[in-house]
């Protein structure tokens, strides 16, 4: 039991430190940080934009902090939101700078999937995410009863 929890404790932390590693080094050379990639790619993948809200599960965020990478991104010349009355509801949208940016840091990150994925079938890969997802959701309803701190 206690292999099995040190076992998928350290490949879980030592996955996600190589990704922020890489992610780090990757978008250092465009003068982006993790979150505003995420942002990013999460519009890149929406062209007719996201409000925060919706951002904000994309990028595994609170609507705080992702309002300020949005304005990060936006003193940038990335992205804009289109204004209308109601400031949560509005689309937040690339532009035609952040469509490039975008384009880019998607091609990155394609082949840093390629490179990790090397030596697993498109079949075990498929299974690894459905197993992750079951994980997730238990791990998630486990930490719902908990108490909020």
């Amino acid at each position: 039991m206690e292999q099995r929890y040190t076992k998928f404790s350290l490949l879980l932390i030592n996955i996600s430190r190589c990704v922020q590693k890489i992610k780090n080094v990757e978008m250092a050379a465009l003068g982006l940080k993790g979150t505003q990639v995420q942002c990013l790619v999460g519009l890149y993948n929406s062209p007719s934009g996201l409000n925060l809200m919706s951002l904000s599960k994309i990028c595994g965020e609170d609507k705080a902090m992702t309002s300020r990478t949005v304005k990060e991104l936006a003193g940038k010349g990335l992205v804009y939101v289109d204004k209308g009355e109601r400031k949560y509801k509005n689309p937040i949208l690339l532009t035609g700078k952040g469509r490039e940016v975008a384009a880019v840091v998607a091609e990155r990150i394609s082949a840093m999937l390629e490179k990790g994925s090397l030596g697993i079938s498109e079949e075990q890969r498929a299974q690894l995410y459905r197993s992750l997802g079951v994980i997730l959701d238990n791990l998630t309803e486990i930490c719902n009863t908990y108490a909020t701190y």
